[in-house]
C-alpha cells in the first residue's frame, strides 16, 4: 500500500469518527488527538469564540479535562482573540493559517517559545455563513508542508479539516440557546408566517375563567339548633333523610328532668294534704284561715313547677320546623354529647332551590362579579355539567375546608339538575371578564414576575 493509499484510508476512518460524534466534547477529543493518523504534531488544541467576545481553552491533546484558568489556558485565549480578526478575513475555502510567534503583539509574542513549538497551524472552525466559532491549534518543530499551508485538495488532512470545520458548526448550531434558535427560526419565510399566525392565535377573544372546589347546598336552610343546654339521647333522623313537618329529629338525655318532675309531684301530692288538712280546720278556728292561704299558695307553687318541668320535658324533642331534609355528619358523632343552648346540631335544607358553594383559590381569583355564568363538574357525573349563576361572593379571604385560603362564593343551578342533591361535591368553572387568548395563558407567570420582582 503506497503512501497516498494510507492517507486516504486514514482520511476515511478519521471522517466516520468525525460524524459519529455525538456533541462538542466527543469532536474534540478526535481532533486534538487522532488526526495524529495524518499528520505528525507535537501540541493540539481547540479555542472557542464566546458570543460576549470572550476565548476559551476548550480541549488540548492528553488531556481529559481543561482548567480554563490556567497560565497556559490564559495565554493561548488572548493569543487566538488576538489573530481572530485575521481568521475572520480568510476565504471559508482557504487553507489552514501557518502562524508563529511574530504573527502575534510583542505582549505576547515573548510567551510563545513557554507554551508552543515554533511553528503552528491555525484551522478557522466555520461553517458555510458566519464567522469562526472555534480554532484548532496544531503545533510543530518542523514546517508545515506548502500543499497543507495552500489547501490544496490533494492533501487529505486539508479535507479531514473541512470535514471538521463543518461538524463544528452543525454541532455548535444544535446546541445554540433556545432564544438564539427562536430568533433564527423566526428570521426565516416560515418562521414569519409561524409567528403571524401564533400572534393571531394569542389576540383570539376569550373569557377569563377560575377552576374551584364545590359542593352543592341548598339556598333556602334552617339551622336546627340545641333548644337548651343538655346531653343529647340519640338522634332520630339518619343523615341526609327527608322529614315532614314536626317529624321528631333528636331527643335530649331525660333522667335529671324526670327526677325532678317526680320528686315536684310528690311535693305537690303534700302540698295538697296540707292544704286540705288547713281547709278543715278553718271551720273549726278563725287562726287556721291563715295557716290555709299559705297552703293554698304552696300548692301553687308546686303546680307552677311541675308545668315549668313539664314545658322542659316537652323540648328534650327536637322537632322539623318544615319539610325539607336533613343535614348533618353522623348520629356516632351526636350520641351521648352535652350540647349549649343554641349549639348547631344540622341544617334543613329545601331539596327543591339547589345551589352550589365553592371557595376560589386567592391564586386563581379574578373578577367575580355577580351575574357571571358558571358551570359545575360533579364527580360523580362528570360528563353532564350543570349551569348556573353566580350570586355572592365574599370581599375578605377565609379558610376552605381542605385549609386553602380563597374566596367564599355562592351561586345557583338553573335548569335540570338531573340527580344533583344537597352534598354532592365537584369542580366549578367560573367566568370572568373577556380578554384575549395570550392574557390568559401568561396571567399567571405574568402576576409571579411581578410579585418577584415588586414592580
Amino acid at each position: 500500500m503506497t503512501a497516498g493509499d494510507r492517507a486516504a484510508a486514514a482520511h476515511l476512518q478519521l471522517a466516520s469518527r468525525i460524524r459519529a460524534a455525538s456533541d462538542l466534547p466527543a469532536l474534540s477529543f478526535v481532533l486534538c488527538n487522532e488526526l495524529r493518523t495524518l499528520v505528525e504534531y507535537r501540541q493540539a488544541a481547540i479555542v472557542t469564540f464566546g458570543r460576549s467576545g470572550r476565548a476559551t481553552l476548550a480541549a488540548h491533546s492528553g488531556l481529559a479535562a481543561i482548567d480554563a484558568d490556567t497560565p497556559f489556558a490564559l495565554w493561548m485565549a488572548e493569543a487566538m482573540l488576538a489573530l481572530r480578526p485575521v481568521l475572520e478575513e480568510r476565504a471559508s475555502d482557504a487553507g489552514p493559517l501557518q502562524a508563529d510567534a511574530t504573527a502575534l503583539p510583542e505582549a505576547l509574542a515573548g510567551a510563545w517559545a513557554d507554551w508552543l513549538p515554533p511553528h503552528a497551524l491555525l484551522v478557522p472552525l466555520r461553517g458555510p455563513e458566519g464567522p469562526p466559532r472555534a480554532v484548532l491549534v496544531l503545533a510543530r518543530e518542523t514546517p508545515w508542508p506548502q500543499e497543507i499551508v495552500s489547501g490544496s485538495a490533494e492533501a487529505w488532512l486539508v479535507e479531514t479539516l473541512r470535514t471538521a470545520a463543518h461538524a463544528w458548526w452543525a454541532l455548535s448550531a444544535r446546541s445554540r440557546p433556545v432564544v438564539e434558535r427562536m430568533a433564527a427560526v423566526v428570521r426565516s419565510r416560515g418562521g414569519r408566517w409561524a409567528a403571524v399566525l401564533a400572534l393571531l392565535l394569542l389576540a383570539i377573544p376569550v373569557r377569563e375563567y377560575s377552576l374551584a372546589p364545590a359542593e352543592i347546598i341548598s339556598l333556602d336552610s334552617q339551622v336546627i339548633a340545641s333548644p337548651q343546654t343538655g346531653v343529647i339521647r340519640q338522634v332520630r333522623v339518619p343523615p341526609n333523610t327527608p322529614v315532614r313537618k314536626g317529624d321528631v329529629l333528636a331527643e335530649f338525655d331525660d333522667t335529671t328532668l324526670r327526677s325532678r318532675l317526680a320528686v315536684a309531684r310528690a311535693s305537690m301530692a303534700t302540698a295538697r294534704a296540707d292544704f286540705l288538712q288547713s281547709s278543715q280546720r278553718a271551720f273549726d278556728r278563725q287562726d287556721a284561715r291563715a295557716e290555709m292561704g299559705q297552703a293554698e299558695a304552696r300548692v301553687r307553687e308546686r303546680e307552677a313547677e311541675i308545668s315549668g318541668l313539664a314545658a322542659e320535658l316537652a323540648r328534650l324533642q327536637v322537632l322539623a320546623p318544615a319539610d325539607g331534609v336533613f343535614v348533618y355528619s353522623s348520629p356516632d358523632d351526636w350520641a351521648g354529647r352535652p350540647v349549649q343552648t343554641g349549639e348547631r346540631i344540622g341544617l334543613l335544607s329545601d331539596p327543591g332551590r339547589l345551589g352550589l358553594q365553592a371557595w376560589v383559590p386567592v391564586a386563581d381569583a379574578i373578577n367575580l362579579a355577580p351575574g357571571v355564568p358558571l358551570t359545575l363538574f360533579l364527580r360523580v357525573a362528570p360528563l353532564q355539567p350543570l349551569s348556573g349563576m353566580l350570586e355572592h361572593a365574599s370581599y375578605q379571604v377565609v379558610e376552605s375546608p381542605e385549609g386553602v385560603a380563597g374566596y367564599r362564593v355562592r351561586g345557583r343551578l338553573d335548569g335540570d339538575v338531573g340527580e344533583a342533591r344537597v352534598g354532592l361535591r365537584g369542580t366549578v368553572r367560573i367566568a370572568g371578564d373577556w380578554t384575549v387568548l395570550g392574557y390568559l395563558l401568561l396571567r399567571r407567570p405574568i402576576a409571579a414576575a411581578r410579585e418577584w420582582c415588586g414592580c
